[in-house]
């Protein structure tokens, strides 16, 4: 609470409400997704390891979505920062921006494929064939 006062104090006056929650929102929401990479990039290993095979995946895919967090919160600097970092002329290595890119595509990738595997599992159990072997 104490982050979105002093955010809205420091606020330009020319910022509308809009602007300010949208700043707020795109600023901390990466730091949430941040707490997700540690917890679920070893555990999707270890269950990997034990034969969790889609649980591990879904946990992967999580994982690279903290990983693209991580990324686009040190490009866009954080909630607390003023002026925002995207604001100042501040250069950003293009290594970041690769990891951004690339962990969200494998993030993307990761979990459209998950969704799919799941999608085509629910239909054969819906339409099961009475005549088929499996």
């Amino acid at each position: 609470m104490d982050d979105h006062a002093s955010l809205v104090a420091r606020a330009r006056t020319n910022d509308t409400l809009g602007d300010i929650l949208r700043r707020a929102a795109y600023a901390q929401l990466p730091g949430r997704f941040y707490g997700v990479l540690q917890l679920c990039a070893p555990l999707s290993v270890q269950l990997w390891l034990t034969g969790s095979h889609r649980i591990a995946g879904w946990l992967f895919a999580a994982s690279a979505f903290g990983a693209w967090a991580l990324a686009q919160q040190h490009i866009n600097g954080y909630a607390d920062e003023f002026p925002p970092l995207a604001e100042q002329d501040v250069p950003v290595s293009r290594g970041w921006r690769v990891l951004r890119g690339a962990s969200a595509a494998i993030g993307s990738a990761a979990a459209l494929a998950l969704l799919g595997d799941a999608f085509i599992r629910l239909m054969a159990t819906l339409f099961h064939c009475p005549g088929c072997a499996g």
